[in-house]
């Protein structure tokens, strides 16, 4: 048995389920025009300072990153958010995909 140095790493207590955020650095769907990556999680109806109903969409670009090395960003796409929820409903993430704009209308391919 190690012995408690402690820290709260040794306690491994379990993130909270009901915990409303990524813990990784934000980025913007601008900066991921034509890129592919994975979505690999959302979270929906999140409220900010532009508005209600927003998803957070966290993503990878490979699927061996470790969670330091996933990204976020906030949509309000109702494009993206159909295709996420679809997604979801199927049980199907992660997801390769192709982030498009056409204008400031923006979609997964």
């Amino acid at each position: 048995m190690n012995k408690d140095d402690g820290s709260l790493a040794f306690l491994k207590i379990e993130p909270d389920k009901k915990n409303r955020h990524y813990n990784c650095a934000e980025t913007t769907q601008q900066k991921l025009i034509n890129l592919s990556f994975y979505v690999v999680d959302y979270l929906d109806e999140i409220k900010t300072k532009f508005g209600a109903d927003r998803f957070l969409v966290k993503i990878k670009y490979n699927l061996e990153d470790s969670e330091g090395e996933a990204r976020k960003f906030f949509t309000n796409s109702t494009e993206i958010k159909h295709v996420l929820a679809q997604v979801k409903e199927m049980n199907a993430f992660p997801r390769k995909v192709t982030m498009r704009a056409s204008g400031t209308r923006y979609y997964l391919e």
